[in-house]
């Protein structure tokens, strides 16, 4: 075929995929290329470069698609690796070889060529064969001078060579764009496999000629070879072969005749071509599971597990490949479990419901992230009504993401996502019902205005939460010393009666009125003669128990005490000071003074330091509004409300407020008289 070379930019609008029109594309011409060549950024993947020898470790990134700026800046650095996805219209397709397959020359120098003739006779003239990373493995590009639709491009690319006895498998021959999996309507959509960008620097990635010799080729060049090669394909007859392909792609039906031999047919060569290599263990087993219920007819689970096993140990390939050798027989049994509960014995009644819709009931989410959400929200709804009960629920929006998240166990990400802000955030909380409108007062009723001195409130609150955890605790303990009075009056007070008890030991010597002729066991008739009937270690613990409950009531009288004198000194000095100066801009530290005499304590350099880089990123974060030296101390202005520094910072520190405000804290060492 005669073709013109055309590229981009040029009349010619096929050979441009399809990529969203506000994207901006890279300044360098090179990345313009790359880009439009490669123009899906969703779902992609990401990796830091791996020491050789070692595997790369993939991360998907669904958050975000990756924009053509990003993906050149990407692609520049050797430190990194990445991979996309192909789109529904491509110009490319990849055979990937690895360097284990039975289909590498190194394996077989013959399959290289074989395969090249069989995407010939279907009109892929030319093809670009490169290293894919530093394992050896190959890449065969398949460039095309126009988009064609990716899955059935795939399609006939894997139908053409399957015929040619090449077989798909993780870890031997692999496709992408690949068939990926049919998902009904309505059920969500699937994805192309992923694969890694070519001519990644330091990525192992080399174009290679005939002989597998590596070419010192730039991207630029690479991307020009693969142009020509493009314009070498013969079209004409390619859309032939995918015509043909898509009427030869047909979905296999239940309880036909002809398609239940061909099933058998190819379970039967499955098994005899046994492993060919690792990462082939699941779906061996399913193939033999699948033989054991349909065409066997077994009916339990220990049956098929058994088949199961004795049939892949004496499978070809199995002591050579198979790495699941050691739980050959658990994992026999679980494949048997779940061929019960998917298929059942030809000729039979369908014991589930083989269509792709049920217009009755809708399948349920059984999924275990659906489980480990609904989970998260019920500790967040939990710990919101537990903040409420004890009327400890911040009205800030970061302050009470903090108090929920500790309380829940959860990240503040899980907080934010859409599904759980109506949980708590208060812009998003659902509208409470209107409330009774309060009845008119009668004439001559006495009313009282709620007092403005909300900190003195707070502190009330306070101390009443402290003071009933106390009296909880004291309460426990109380309980806990009288149900172990109760428990030695009734079972040890006869140890201490040891002479009645060996009395008791016959009927006849109750008869005759108990030994001795003691017809009466005394009792124990106070808690001072209970103590003594004890044995001595129990007696320590009571004792034990007693001075810790004292130890306990001092501690509660020395904190009151301390708690009181506070409270009367921040009394006197808010009388003392009862205006604020206004907030500053630039921080002027001075000593704040009450009356006459100045406080001896001064802040120290270090301190002033410290608090400067704290209050301007706090104020940055607009946490506080004002400070104030007082007591010897940092005083800010937090909520309409005087707060010691120290107790604040301790909850905001400055990587805490970077984290949770996006704010940097890099200020500098100096500051702006």
């Amino acid at each position: 075929m005669n073709a013109e070379p055309v590229f981009y930019g040029h009349e010619n609008k096929s050979r441009v995929p399809h990529r969203r029109t506000h994207d901006p594309l890279p300044a360098d011409p090179v990345g313009q290329r790359l880009a439009l060549l490669f123009p899906n950024g969703w779902d992609w993947i990401f990796a830091s470069a791996p020491d050789p020898g070692n595997p790369v470790d993939w991360e998907t990134v669904k958050k975000f698609p990756l924009s053509p700026v990003e993906m050149w800046s990407h692609h520049q650095d050797p430190d990194c690796l990445i991979g996309v996805r192909p789109s529904a219209q491509t110009r490319w397709l990849v055979l990937d070889i690895d360097k284990d397959s039975r289909y590498h020359p190194s394996s077989d120098p013959e399959w290289l060529p074989k395969i090249r003739h069989a995407l010939e006779d279907i009109g892929i003239c030319r093809s670009l064969l490169c290293q894919s990373s530093h394992s050896g493995g190959l890449h065969l590009y398949l460039p095309l001078p126009e988009s064609v639709s990716s899955f059935w491009l795939s399609v006939c690319i894997k139908l053409n060579l399957e015929a040619e006895g090449i077989k798909f498998y993780g870890g031997q021959c692999e496709l992408y764009p690949n068939p990926k999996r049919y998902v009904p309507k309505g059920k969500g959509y699937s994805l192309f496999a992923a694969f890694r960008l070519p001519m990644q620097p330091g990525s192992g990635f080399h174009p290679l000629d005939a002989d597998l010799n590596p070419l010192p080729w730039s991207l630029e060049t690479w991307l020009e070879a693969f142009e020509l090669c493009a314009d070498g394909q013969d079209m004409g007859r390619l859309s032939h072969a995918i015509a043909d392909a898509q009427q030869n792609f047909k979905v296999r039906k239940s309880g036909n005749a002809s398609s239940l031999a061909t099933w058998q047919e190819r379970i039967h060569e499955e098994k005899q071509q046994g492993w060919t290599g690792p990462c082939q263990t699941n779906e061996k087993l399913k193939i033999i599971a699948c033989e054991a219920r349909v065409f066997l007819g077994m009916d339990s689970p220990e049956q098929i597990a058994e088949y199961v096993c004795q049939t892949a140990q004496n499978t070809p390939g199995f002591n050579e490949h198979c790495r699941h050798q050691h739980e050959i027989e658990r994992r026999s049994y679980e494949v048997a479990t779940w061929a019960m509960r998917y298929y059942w014995p030809a000729g039979s009644a369908p014991t589930r419901d083989a269509k792709y819709h049920d217009k009755q009931v809708a399948p349920a989410d059984f999924g275990y992230h659906q489980s480990k959400r609904e989970a998260a929200q019920n500790r967040i709804k939990q710990a919101v009504l537990e903040l409420k009960r004890v009327d400890k629920l911040p009205p800030g929006i970061a302050a009470r993401a903090s108090a929920i998240a500790k309380l829940a166990h959860t990240s503040q990400k899980t907080l934010y996502r859409k599904s759980n802000l109506e949980l708590w955030h208060p812009h998003h909380l659902p509208p409470e019902p209107p409330q009774k409108a309060p009845e008119a007062l009668q004439k001559g009723t006495i009313t009282q205005l709620g007092s403005n001195n909300t900190h003195l409130l707070n502190q009330r609150k306070l101390e009443l939460l402290l003071f009933r955890s106390f009296l909880q605790l004291y309460i426990y303990v109380g309980f806990v010393i009288q149900t172990i009075r109760i428990q030695a009056a009734v079972a040890l007070a006869p140890k201490g009666q040891r002479a009645a008890k060996a009395a008791l030991e016959s009927s006849e010597d109750l008869d005759r009125g108990g030994l001795g002729g003691n017809s009466k066991v005394i009792p124990i008739q106070n808690w001072d003669q209970l103590h003594l009937s004890l044995p001595p270690g129990l007696q320590q613990k009571i004792s034990n128990a007693k001075r810790q409950q004292k130890r306990e009531l001092e501690l509660e009288q020395r904190r009151r005490q301390r708690l009181k004198a506070r409270k009367s000194q921040r009394k006197a000095h808010s009388e003392a000071n009862t205006e604020l100066r206004p907030q500053q801009e630039q921080l002027p530290l001075h000593l704040v003074t009450t009356g006459d005499q100045p406080i001896e304590r001064q802040a120290r350099l270090s301190e002033r330091e410290e608090f400067d880089r704290w209050y301007r990123l706090a104020q940055q974060c607009k946490l506080v509004a004002d400070y104030s030296w007082r007591d010897g101390e940092y005083w800010v202005l937090a909520e309409e409300q005087w707060q010691p520094y120290s107790e604040l910072s301790a909850v905001f520190t400055l990587r805490a407020m970077e984290r949770m405000f996006g704010v940097s804290f890099d200020f500098g060492d100096g500051r702006d008289d």
